[in-house]
């Protein structure tokens, strides 16, 4: 079904799950402009629908009504499949970084097949999650979760402090001081990987670290940004347990 050769568009469907074959969808709202006015979908092309809760269809786009500014598209479905979830689960809970960094990295977690994300307090943190709308970083997530045809959407949770995030039984932190991935029988079913800021964890997380017994582990050969350590760490966990 996800064949992108065949695919000339994706949209979003929240209820999918409910549709059957052969049944019309519109389509309108933001999903059908960026369609009409940004993909210039044409009538006739093949395309896939995604609710961001494992399920996926595609359909023949039947017509194009309403206005300019607001068109409604007309969708005869195919049919609906449900898949499996990405495992084990990889959550990123990590300090933010500056800028529009942040955005390309909510992109690349996404592609990658993250789970989840969630802003994370440090002590050191210098961006603080009130200053970041959490809803645009979920479209930013929503329009990935389209360009690379992944059925499940990047849920974007609720900020957590350090102090809780290193009490989650399944979490590990990404430290240049830690052993390397994979050499202390890391594999399990959820992984959640803590990424600290910029200026590296204070003593007194450091000193919590050994306190609370979490996990530090290495994922490349040097210091790196908070956005490619969420990547780069995402990336080998996924890769290694696929």
């Amino acid at each position: 079904m996800l064949a992108s050769d065949a695919i000339a568009h994706c949209v979003v469907f929240s209820d999918l799950v409910h549709c059957t074959v052969g049944q019309l969808i519109e389509i309108d709202g933001d999903e059908a402009h960026h369609a009409v006015r940004v993909k210039r979908v044409r009538l006739g092309e093949r395309l896939l629908l995604l609710d961001g809760e494992g399920h996926s269809g595609t359909g023949i786009l039947e017509s194009i009504t309403g206005s300019r500014s607001k068109p409604l598209l007309s969708i005869k479905l195919g049919g609906v499949e449900r898949s499996e979830s990405i495992s084990p689960i990889v959550e990123v809970w990590a300090a933010l970084p500056k800028g529009d960094r942040l955005d390309r990295m909510i992109d690349q977690l996404t592609q990658l097949g993250v789970s989840q994300f969630r802003p994370m307090i440090c002590d050191r943190s210098q961006r603080k999650p009130d200053s970041v709308r959490l809803d645009k970083l979920a479209r930013i997530a929503d329009e990935a979760m389209k360009q690379c045809q992944r059925p499940w959407r990047l849920k974007i949770g609720d900020p957590v402090r350090f102090d809780e995030a290193i009490g989650d039984s399944d979490a590990i932190v990404a430290d240049a001081a830690g052993d390397v991935w994979g050499s202390g029988g890391d594999p399990k079913a959820r992984i959640v990987i803590l990424v600290g800021p910029e200026g590296g964890w204070s003593n007194t997380e450091r000193s919590r670290f050994v306190e609370v017994g979490v996990p530090l582990r290495r994922f490349g050969r040097h210091v790196l940004r908070i956005e490619a350590a969420c990547s780069a760490a995402a990336a080998i966990v996924l890769g290694a347990t696929s």
